[in-house]
This record gives structure tokens, C-alpha cells and sequence, in this order.
């Protein structure tokens, strides 16, 4: 069995089509069919079915992408194997959701690396469903996800069904993050309530909840004053979130707490907010049996520290 048609199989998932992964592997179209032809006689089953919405898994072919997925990351950690004198490809793929703490705890990994040495990494900021999606179907080797702790048994029963495993890597409350020239920066409290309804809110524009639509604006228009406009700027990136917060001062996001020096760098102040349910989680995914390698290990140990320098500071 020619493990480089596990590559070929790989690249027609991603792409959902078999024009577009010929061209992306440099391969002729009729010549990538072959061989996906005789890797399904080798295996006996059929693993794509061509539907209306492009070249599709079978339920066979989705078992045999899982264990071809894991396979052809294997390989690269057997080929990261070397003598002194050849240097280590470092190929590492992640999705995390938009977040200041994992931000930092990845440039420090990638910053404490030594060189040279090939490196080819993903750092991919993105929603929750799209996390498990990379991880389930695009060979990141790992991802983070986060949610409302409402919504905790939806996410749990997803990423059963997309044979993914989990580990808890934080649990915290919500702040209030604000330009430190925000008109409620050193107001004596704060709430969700007030801060809706007189300044403008910044959030996430795709984040979703599995099985369940509207489930994320349910949970923030239960906690916003009823018959207040609702003024809200939805972004899809981190950077374009600090730039708003100071163009703007007189708006605010919810966020997960914020490294002391991130806020120092760009004029940020945090504050607990009241906000009924704030309770959410960060947590780590990857593939069901999969056992994080060193260099996977050593990013995980990052981002516990760099989360630590949060966790255990005081917040007024």
C-alpha cells in the first residue's frame, strides 16, 4: 500500500473536488483518479462519492481519512528523526480561538525555537466549529475551543461525534476590555447590562454553537436591557479588535483576561463584568487516541504558563 495515496485521498477531502487537488499536488487530473482508484481496490471500499456539492467521503472513506490523517502525521514525526548534522523540519498546525493569552504563549514557542532549522507552522484564529473541523478533517494537529459552560453538553456530544478528544486548559469569567481612555474605565462596577446599552460592543462574528442556532446571541440578549438599541460591531480577527478599542474608547469587548503586558502594549484596561453565565471554556482538542508529540507538548506547556500569568491576578 503506497502511503503517498494517502496523501492524494487527504487533499481531495480538503479541496472537495479532484481538479482542484491535482492541481494543488502538481499531478494531472486522470493520473490522481488512478490512484485513488487503486488505493480503493487495495482497501476494498469506495471512499469518495461525487455528489452536487463536489467530491464527498463515504462513511467507509471517513474512517479511513481518520486513521490516513494520523498516519501521514506520524511520518512527519518519523521524518523529523535526525542526526546532528541534518536539520529538523518543525511542521505544526493549530486553531485556537482569537484569544491575548494563546496569541503570546504561540509567540513565545515559536520565539524560544532554536535555529536554523526548517519550520513550516498554521497558527489558524478561528471559531470554535471551524477548530473542530481542522483538526477532524484538515490535519491541524491539535486545536482550542471555547465556550459558554451552557453550552458545554452541545460541544461534548459534537466532538464525540467527530471522534475527538478534549482536555480542559482553562475555565474563567469573562472581562470587560476597554481602552483605558473609556469613559467607565475606573467606574466602581461594572455590568454586561449598562455597558450594552450605552457604549458600542465588539464581538466575534462566527461563533456558533452545534445543534443549536442562535444559541450565542440568546445568551447575550438575555443578559442586554430589553428596548435598547443594540450597537454592535462584529470583526473576525483579533488585530482589527485592538485597532477598534483604541480608534474608538467608547467601546468595549468581553474577553478572556488579558496578559498584564498585552494590556500594557496597547492601553487596554480589564475589569470585571456582570454578566449572568459568565462562565466559559477554553479547551483542548485533538484526535481521539492521539498522543501529543515533544513539540506539541512544549506549545501546550506555553500556553498553561502564559495562562497562569492571568489566572491567578487580581481584577477589580
Amino acid at each position: 500500500m503506497n502511503t503517498l495515496h494517502f496523501k492524494y485521498a487527504v487533499e481531495i477531502e480538503k479541496t472537495r473536488s479532484i481538479t482542484q487537488a491535482a492541481e494543488n499536488l502538481y499531478m494531472a487530473q486522470p493520473n490522481l483518479s488512478k490512484a485513488i482508484k487503486e488505493l480503493e481496490n487495495t482497501l476494498g471500499i469506495t471512499i469518495f462519492r461525487r455528489t452536487s456539492k463536489g467530491v464527498i467521503p463515504t462513511d467507509q472513506g471517513m474512517k479511513f481519512l481518520e486513521y490516513a490523517k494520523q498516519i501521514l502525521i506520524q511520518i512527519d514525526n518519523m521524518e523529523a528523526i535526525h542526526s546532528p548534522d541534518k536539520p529538523v523540519n518543525r511542521k505544526l498546525r493549530i486553531s485556537v480561538p482569537r484569544a491575548g493569552y494563546i496569541s503570546k504563549a504561540f509567540s513565545e514557542y515559536v520565539a524560544a525555537m532554536e535555529y536554523p532549522e526548517d519550520m513550516e507552522i498554521y497558527f489558524c484564529e478561528t471559531n470554535s466549529i471551524r477548530s473542530i473541523e481542522n483538526v477532524r478533517e484538515n490535519g491541524y494537529n491539535f486545536g482550542i475551543i471555547r465556550f459558554n459552560t451552557a453550552h458545554e453538553k452541545y460541544f461534548t456530544d459534537f466532538l464525540a461525534e467527530k471522534n475527538l478528544d478534549s482536555k480542559l486548559l482553562w475555565e474563567y469569567e469573562m472581562l470587560a476590555v476597554m481602552s483605558a481612555e473609556h469613559p467607565a474605565a475606573n467606574d466602581d462596577s461594572l455590568d454586561y447590562a449598562y455597558l450594552s446599552a450605552n457604549y458600542t460592543e465588539l464581538c466575534q462574528g462566527d461563533d456558533a454553537v452545534p445543534y443549536v442556532s442562535g444559541a450565542i446571541e440568546k445568551l447575550f440578549s438575555e443578559n442586554r436591557p430589553e428596548d435598547v438599541p443594540v450597537r454592535r460591531v462584529c470583526t473576525y480577527d483579533r488585530g482589527s479588535s485592538i485597532d477598534f478599542l483604541l480608534t474608538v474608547p467608547q467601546s468595549f469587548m468581553l474577553d478572556s483576561p488579558v496578559p498584564d503586558s498585552l494590556c500594557g502594549k496597547y492601553g487596554l484596561v480589564q475589569r470585571k463584568c456582570a454578566f449572568r453565565d459568565n462562565s466559559f471554556k477554553d479547551v483542548l482538542i485533538y484526535a481521539a487516541g492521539h498522543k501529543l508529540s515533544e513539540k506539541e507538548l512544549e506549545l501546550v506547556n506555553k500556553l498553561y504558563a502564559v495562562r497562569n500569568e492571568s489566572a491567578f491576578a487580581e481584577y477589580r
